[in-house]
């Protein structure tokens, strides 16, 4: 089978930039196969799985967002929001989890630091009213 140049990016890096027999990948109607030599053409990505098969064989699976994709002078393009292999989306959903739970608990101290202003805000007012009392009676 020939072989097309094949690029996917996402705006954190370059995901893969070399040559491609076949490249299969999520479209709003469906998944779209690409051979060397397809017709220039402009599509939209949509979330999901992707493959492509290098030279030697070997199929690369990724997990992609939306995105573009883009075909001229057999030269494949796809630009999307983020781009991982199988292993990369565990740590990637491990790292999402982890920050999930601190900014829980952000929100958890954010809370009580605003529950003991509005202690100490009363606590305040309360006496300056006893103070303003105080001088009344004076």
């Amino acid at each position: 089978m020939e072989s097309f140049h094949l690029e996917i990016f996402s705006p954190e890096r370059p995901f893969y930039v070399g040559d491609a027999v076949l490249l299969t990948v999520p479209v709003s109607d469906g998944m779209m196969g690409i051979l060397a030599h397809h017709e220039p053409m402009t599509a939209a990505v949509m979330d999901g799985e992707a493959s492509f098969k290098l030279p030697d064989g070997t199929v690369r699976v990724c997990v992609m967002s939306r995105g573009m994709l883009d075909i001229s002078q057999n030269d494949a393009r796809i630009l999307c929001d983020s781009v991982f292999s199988p292993e990369e989306l565990d740590d990637a959903l491990e790292r999402e989890a982890a920050a999930a739970e601190a900014l829980k608990e952000q929100e958890k101290q954010a809370l009580r630091d605003y529950r003991v202003a509005q202690l100490a805000f009363a606590k305040a007012v309360n006496t300056l009213k006893n103070k303003q009392k105080d001088s009344m009676k004076n």
